[in-house]
């Protein structure tokens, strides 16, 4: 039997220099219209906007509304990309600022706040334009003065509720009412002030707003009830919106219980045979789910009375649906089939608090859900402050994301990060508090099982999943087994070892968001009926077994991508009691680390597979299927080294913030144990996490306005490569003026590459 060791963490093998990127990008194709034509045509629309602006003056000084508020105006930009909004149109001495950008057939469109007098601002530098020439580039050339603006601006228009409107999902029908997330201009006041001061504006408008809000670095999120029509109609008059999302119903949830027979003696053998956690134990899973029904004797001495809680008091703690208690079983002792027929000792290192955050029949749903997760954090951290959690989330909002962030999954990027969800005093010094979440992918519904595998390529993560700090998990399964007689018009939908017919993916995702799911685990699988000709997620031996919420009926069965979650969970808290100085970002890399492919997944990568093969295998089965045994211990032949350290991704020097440090890492090769190996094989895995700050509004994902941050990636150093050699390759500033590409002269080795 292997040994387990704990793993390795190095201290001081860490020195930073400063950096430079080697790394360049070309700019787009720019058009180059007619000089006088364009600018005439742009200039009109400017003396437009300005008789709409007095319009619009008129009716709030008639409706007794502030008529020193600002205008809307939408710019459309061709081609897509041309322009970095954030350096380009954020105009602070005339305070005009970029409230969205979205893309439309092959165009930007950013809604951008103009104040008072102030489309002068435009109106001038048209007019530049028009009759003026830039400074000569290097051939002496010039070209209209502010041409590299002027020139892509197709349009100026007032902003109508479609350029508004950012959610991947089309809005709801004009006369329908709905409840919409509205995005806010962060006014100085405060994200409280803020918040009512719109709902003073919403007055006599027939829109109906929430109350509790969510903040963003310069955002706060409300929701509002409202038709579409309403919200159109009073677009203008309302100043501080900058942009409009929708909100999504929450997926069902699905469980069928198992007939009890001899479910009692069962439990009783294996409550028997638990190892639990010591008294001081201080590693909890926290679960945002339906409740938890702590009475059954697998979790009462696992979950105390005094950690169940509930965002809303009038819905007590009890668990009115059953998932809850399902996934509580999960969390804290896995799948109970082997468990129950076996007979060995069961080691639970870690107890489980649960937040209720789902109402129960005819309770009051909230509608900015990451504003409920953020209160179910705050309550459990203001009951008992110290203890080393991990947030388990298996709740989504049915709907493809595409990966864009939301009010839900950027709230979840917040708290991960270590700030709060409210804004806090700039008097203060910032300090954060990071936290691990794992969450659902979300699941493929039943009756779209039938087109498996493709159904779950064409079926992206849903909200929240598309988080960059949260650990995202997919299903895949090994369950294909069950009794043929009994069920003969049934076959099974998955092989062992493949992608479950629940699993989403992040398949038709852009580049630039996520690889999700992260990892994969245990889901469950599904049959086909040949009979009927559709699926089902039975027999219950395709699915897993795990507690009830019913005392009549103690075992239930559950599946999918929220039992996927549950055993993610389980390893975080296990890894979180084993190692409890480690940071959340390590223990979401032990998990990453830990992972591994099956054969039935490798089937899926081409033997050279391109970039983009690479990707969306990782966008299917992420990084594999999570192991809790390579993820908690080391062996003596397959050691772990743990590198926890800060980085100074950015510098403020003058003339500008630019990049800063780069750390290089001297790690401890055993060199002779290694030579000794001569001609064998050796693998080496790399995992970077980190968690970003995020910047979620629609403002266009470039520079400032970017949404993950900094974008750290690692390199290594070449078998044959010198260290001075290497650092020369990777960094810019060590060249002495030579700029020829370097290349990686180990790149081939890689299955998915470096960084």
């Amino acid at each position: 039997m292997a040994t387990s060791l704990d793993h390795l963490f190095l201290r001081e093998t860490v020195a930073s220099i400063p950096f430079k990127s080697p790394r360049s990008g070309g700019a787009p194709s720019l058009p180059t219209p007619n000089r006088l034509t364009h600018s005439r045509r742009l200039l009109q629309q400017l003396a437009q906007l300005r008789r709409d602006e007095e319009r619009i003056s008129r009716l709030r000084e008639a409706d007794l509304r502030p008529v020193d508020a600002g205008i809307k105006v939408a710019i459309e930009v061709r081609p897509a990309g041309a322009l970095d909004f954030g350096k380009k149109l954020e105009w602070k001495k005339d305070g005009i600022e970029v409230l969205s950008v979205v893309g439309i057939d092959g165009a930007d469109v950013a809604v951008i706040r103009v104040p008072p007098g102030k489309l002068a601002a435009f109106e001038r530098r048209v007019q530049e334009y028009q009759t003026e020439d830039g400074r000569p580039d290097k051939d002496g050339r010039r070209k209209p003065k502010n041409a590299a603006l002027v020139n892509v601006i197709t349009a100026f228009r007032l902003a109508a509720f479609e350029e508004l409107w950012t959610d991947e999902e089309s809005p709801p029908e004009p006369p329908d009412q709905a409840w919409f997330q509205v995005w806010l201009r962060l006014t100085p006041a405060g994200a409280a002030a803020t918040q009512a001061a719109f709902r003073q504006e919403t007055v006599g408008l027939n829109i109906v707003v929430e109350p509790g809000y969510v903040t963003f670095p310069g955002r706060v999120v409300v929701a509002a009830q409202a038709t579409r029509q309403q919200l159109a109609d009073a677009l203008q008059l309302l100043d501080m919106v900058a942009e409009i999302r929708g909100v999504q119903p929450t997926a069902n949830f699905f469980l069928s219980d198992l007939p009890p027979f001899d479910q009692v003696q069962w439990i009783a053998d294996l409550r028997a045979r638990r190892q639990l956690p010591a008294d001081d134990a201080n590693s909890y899973v926290t679960l945002l789910d339906t409740g938890v029904n702590n009475g059954h004797r697998l979790l009462t001495d696992l979950v105390a009375d005094d950690d169940l809680h509930a965002v809303d008091p009038a819905w007590l703690t009890t668990d009115h649906d059953g998932h809850g208690t399902g996934m509580a079983g999960l969390s804290l002792i896995g799948e109970l089939t082997d468990h129950l027929a076996g007979n060995a000792p069961v080691d639970i290192r870690h107890r489980l608090e649960s937040v209720k955050i789902w109402p129960p029949a005819g309770g009051n749903a909230r509608h900015l859900y990451g504003q409920v997760t953020s209160q179910a954090v705050s309550i459990v951290e203001e009951a008992n402050g110290d203890r080393h959690r991990t947030f388990a989330l298996m709740t989504t909002t049915m709907g493809n994301t595409l990966g864009r962030p939301s009010e839900w999954s950027a709230l979840v990027d917040r708290l991960a990060f270590g700030l709060g969800s409210s804004d806090a005093s700039p008097l203060l010094p910032i300090v954060l508090h990071p936290k691990l979440f794992v969450l659902a992918a979300g699941n493929v519904q039943i009756g779209d099982w039938t087109q498996y595998p493709q159904v779950n390529y064409t079926s992206t993560v849903e909200d929240p999943g598309q988080a960059w700090n949260a650990i995202t998990v997919g299903a895949f399964t090994n369950l294909t087994q069950f009794n043929a007689e009994a069920n003969p018009s049934l076959t099974p939908i998955a092989l062992r070892g493949a992608l479950a017919p629940s699993s989403r993916t992040s398949r038709l995702w852009e580049p630039l968001w996520p690889l999700k799911p992260d990892v994969v685990a245990e889901g469950g699988n599904g049959s086909r009926c040949s009979v009927h000709l559709d699926a089902t997620d039975g027999p219950s031996d395709l699915r897993l077994l795990t507690t009830s919420h019913l005392p009549a009926a103690p075992l239930a069965e559950t599946g999918d991508t929220s039992a996927a979650t549950a055993e993610v969970a389980r390893i975080c808290g296990h890894l979180r009691a084993r190692y409890p100085t480690y940071w959340p970002e390590t223990h979401r890399a032990l998990v990453i680390q830990g992972a591994r492919w099956t054969p039935a997944m490798q089937a899926f990568l081409p033997p050279n597979a391109n970039m983009r093969e690479k990707a969306a295998f990782v966008r299917t089965f992420g990084y594999g299927c999570a192991d809790l045994e390579r993820s908690d211990s080391s062996q003596l032949r397959e050691p772990t080294l743990i590198v926890q350290e800060t980085i100074t991704p950015y510098v403020e020097r003058e003339g500008g913030v630019s990049l800063g440090n780069l750390n290089i890492h001297t790690l401890p090769w055993p060199q002779e144990r290694l030579l000794q190996l001569g001609g064998a094989q050796v693998e080496l895995r790399v995992t970077l996490s980190y968690f970003i700050e995020p910047n979620p509004a629609r403002r266009g994902w470039q520079s400032n306005f970017r949404y993950q941050s900094h974008g750290l990636r690692f390199a290594i150093k070449g078998a044959t490569e010198t260290l001075e050699r290497f650092i020369q390759r990777i960094n810019k500033l060590e060249r002495d003026g030579e700029q020829n590409v370097m290349n990686d002269a180990d790149l081939d080795g890689w299955v998915l590459g470096p960084g």
